[in-house]
């Protein structure tokens, strides 16, 4: 079949593969199968026969049952949860791979070690080509796009499919009222001195978050003299900092882990721990909400339909619902209303790689001025 020329009284004929290929597009899925639906069902299939996937998540019993709620999806899928720390996974998967052990397929956790750690020493396989489902992909469904949750600059690794507002400090309000600490930069007032605690900033978590968005707004010399002058205390045990600032203890807690606190407060304590309400102390944060497909993975394809059930609007319900934290996607329920970010609006996030340079400054000055 030849196409004709275009001119004055001539007949263009069309290729019938060029009409065969808009009514890939245009008809629904139903009369025109897409290619997505064998592949996936052909995953599924082998996932079943693997029957099992080792899962590295965040420790705490809310998260542990958040994504663990992939059993009641696929029963014939086994996961073996370990709830541990970045700081404590990156070792520990670095000594294993040394010794010629290669046991874990997935990993949901914060994105400061990863970046730090797990990236640079090859330990991650790319996510993108593992995620099948058209939900996952779609940019209607996440807040500002789907593309917007890539932590790294390559956009290929991890994916930060957690967002909520993130108050940086916290204060027991039983012991300081709003008129005593109302703007962050009350924080450097002499009379605080001795009563805050932070969340260790010298090393990945929290504490290092809120120590770069102080350093971002602030500057480098208002954090050292923050860190160095007013007698900081530092932990690296979120539940011992929490029972601190409830018991009074130390009244300010920076780099407080905001699941914790509700976990609390569900048990009627630390209702009296507040947020401290500066926009030069909030950022939009992914938390413990990351997810990362290792590499030499012995369940690849268990693997692959975790964490596109993850991503799903069924993943991400049971992930907001149960563990408190709130998804980026659209359409499932908010884990807490108080911190939802605003459809259409864009906040600063600083665990993003990108930010990643400024964070090591926070480590050198944290050092310093902590010794």
């Amino acid at each position: 079949m030849q196409v004709g020329r275009t001119g004055k009284n001539q007949r263009v004929l069309f290729v019938p593969l060029v009409f065969l290929a808009f009514l890939s597009f245009a008809l629904p899925s139903k009369v025109w199968p897409q290619a997505w639906k064998a592949e996936w069902e052909k995953t599924v299939a082998a996932a079943k026969k693997e029957g099992k996937l080792l899962l590295a998540g965040p420790p705490g019993q809310f998260y542990r049952d958040a994504l663990m709620a992939f059993g009641k999806a696929y029963p014939d899928i086994q996961v073996e949860y370990v709830g541990i720390q970045g700081r404590d996974y990156a070792p520990r998967i670095l000594q294993e791979r040394r010794a010629g052990h290669f046991l874990w397929d997935v990993h949901v956790g914060g994105s400061g070690t990863p970046f730090l750690v797990l990236l640079p020493q090859g330990v991650l396989e790319p996510l993108q080509p593992a995620l099948t489902l058209p939900e996952v992909l779609d940019d209607g469904k996440w807040h500002n796009g789907f593309k917007d949750g890539w932590m790294e600059s390559e956009g290929k690794y991890i994916y930060g499919f957690c967002g909520y507002l993130s108050y940086g400090v916290f204060v027991n309000r039983d012991l300081i009222l709003e008129t005593q600490l109302e703007k962050g930069e009350d924080l450097w007032n002499a009379k605080w001195k001795g009563k805050i605690v932070w969340h260790d900033p010298r090393a990945g978590g929290n504490g290092s978050n809120q120590a770069t968005l102080i350093l971002v707004n602030y500057g480098e010399d208002a954090l050292g003299r923050l860190l160095k002058n007013q007698e900081i205390v530092v932990t690296a045990d979120y539940r011992q900092q929490l029972e601190w600032v409830a018991q009074g203890r130390y009244p300010i807690g920076i780099g407080v882990i905001e699941s914790n606190l509700r976990a609390f407060q569900k048990e009627g304590v630390a209702n009296n721990v507040k947020p401290f309400n500066d926009v030069k102390l909030s950022s939009a944060v992914s938390g413990f909400g990351n997810a990362m497909l290792i590499n030499r993975a012995p369940h690849p394809n268990a693997a692959r339909v975790y964490l596109n059930w993850l991503l799903s609007r069924e993943g991400q319900s049971a992930w907001a619902t149960i563990s408190g934290d709130n998804s980026r996607r659209l359409d499932v329920p908010a884990g807490d209303a108080a911190v939802t970010l605003k459809p259409g609006a864009t906040y600063l996030n600083l665990q993003k790689q990108e930010y990643q340079e400024k964070r090591k400054v926070v480590f050198s000055i944290a050092k310093e001025a902590l010794q």
